[in-house]
């Protein structure tokens, strides 16, 4: 976890004044976008190097209005159509839309191996937790790139539900008489059978038995896109996100537990624009 923060604080110290260089002059039929599309992976200080993955898209925000055309004069006939404006004055502002799908663990898991088959587990989890989180919010465009070089760079703002999902940590144990078994163990199952444990179950397992909570998402970044042209994108995004549940949620199975979460994130992305 610390080897991330140094490694996002890194990048913001080294991209940061690169863009202020990045100004080129403009060649607005190039660099000009009313959607624009991404997929990314997304690493956070939730824990683990893939902690999610995220589909991000945006558009340029305009409204639209009725135009009346008249057919002649004196004809009495007049002609309808939608026409959009703002393209002017929000030139540099989008509407933002994402979803999320993140793993969030618990700032103290700790993996450990199996003294009888040498399997890792997480000592003292109890339950996993994952995140649905589907994102609303605007883009800012702050550094716009000349053509095929410099940096593009945006302010993203969002929020939106956080969909817990909450799946019990089942392990599998050695009982009294040596048979196999699976359960999701307690904090005195921890201290008095840690010798008994073989591993993890099956995923699907786990997920048979998830149950739902409800929470509020925010996330706030920067993207450095380095696309060497107006139709494709590759780049980063990094900034903080954080997810408050109605309720507290079980991740351990000491009492240490929380309903918000916060990191910090680093997402690398690839999509296009037009």
């Amino acid at each position: 976890m610390k080897n991330l923060y140094i490694i996002l604080s890194l990048l913001f110290i080294l991209i940061l004044p690169e863009t202020s260089y990045a100004q080129f002059p403009v060649e607005e039929e190039d660099e000009y976008y009313e959607k624009e599309w991404a997929l990314g992976v997304m690493m956070n200080t939730y824990g683990g190097v893939i902690g999610g993955i995220t589909i991000r898209h945006a558009r340029k925000y305009f409204y639209e209005h009725k135009i009346v055309e008249s057919l002649g004069q004196g004809s009495g006939k007049t002609r309808s159509s939608r026409g959009r404006v703002g393209e002017i004055e929000n030139d540099n502002k989008y509407h933002s839309f994402s979803l999320e799908f993140l793993s969030i663990k618990h700032p103290k898991e700790q993996k450990v191996q199996s003294y009888t088959t040498g399997e890792g587990y997480v000592s003292g989890k109890m339950n996993r937790l994952y995140a649905i989180r589907p994102m609303f919010g605007k883009e800012w465009l702050v550094f716009r790139k000349a053509r095929k070089q410099g940096v593009h760079v945006n302010f993203i703002a969002s929020v939106g539900p956080s969909i817990g999902i909450v799946s019990p940590y089942l392990l599998k144990y050695q009982d009294d008489e040596g048979n196999t078994q699976t359960k999701q163990f307690s904090q005195d199952d921890y201290l008095n059978n840690y010798t008994r444990i073989e591993g993890t179950a099956s995923w699907g397992e786990s997920m048979s038995k998830a149950s739902v909570i409800g929470g509020l998402a925010f996330k706030a970044s920067l993207t450095f896109e380095f696309g060497v042209n107006k139709r494709s994108i590759t780049g980063i995004e990094a900034g903080i996100i954080g997810d408050a549940y109605t309720s507290e949620v079980q991740i351990m199975a000491s009492s240490d537990n929380r309903s918000f979460y916060s990191a910090m994130f680093l997402t690398f992305f690839f999509g296009g624009r037009k």
